[in-house]
């Protein structure tokens, strides 16, 4: 799936190729060897169905607690607004190998021209615990950044 979108990678951030990891855009962090590299993915879906965000969110926890050790949902909070509604949840995730990481998620809805059109990106940020709260800034800033360019292939 195409989706003409736009955002600003955070500094200290490297897009790579997202191979057949499922998502549309993967950036790294640089990390010392050994430890685990910081990550931010985009993933899109169509979703046609009136299922909420809420829903939603729950989806991804339950597709993650599949290839996990342990997932805990620490908070998950409504955000943006009611044309386009977000919501944000913040996870702590435990590797079968023992590694603690956290992940935050936003789910941002792109409203379509009729309901079976909506489409829901998943912006993720995944980091050890220190890592995680010391990128959370450029992460907030590269969610805030993504938008959807309205007029794909006309001069503005």
């Amino acid at each position: 799936m195409t989706l003409p979108l736009d955002f600003v990678i955070p500094d200290g951030w490297t897009a790579v190729d997202p191979g057949g990891s499922g998502a549309v855009f993967v950036a790294v962090h640089d990390a010392a060897p050994g430890e685990f590299v910081p990550n931010i993915t985009v993933s899109v879906q169509q979703r046609p169905d009136d299922t909420t965000l809420d829903a939603i969110a729950g989806e991804a926890v339950e597709r993650l607690s599949r290839t996990l050790a342990g997932i805990e949902v620490l908070s998950r909070r409504d955000v943006g607004d009611p044309v386009a509604p977000a919501i944000t949840q913040l996870l702590r995730l435990r590797t079968g190998e023992g590694t603690e990481l956290i992940q935050t998620q936003v789910h941002l809805t792109v409203p379509g021209a009729t309901p079976a059109e909506r489409l829901v990106l998943e912006l993720v940020c995944t980091a050890a615990p220190a890592t995680a709260r010391r990128l959370a800034p450029g992460f907030q800033r590269f969610v805030a950044s993504v938008h959807v360019r309205q007029h794909e292939g006309k001069q503005q």
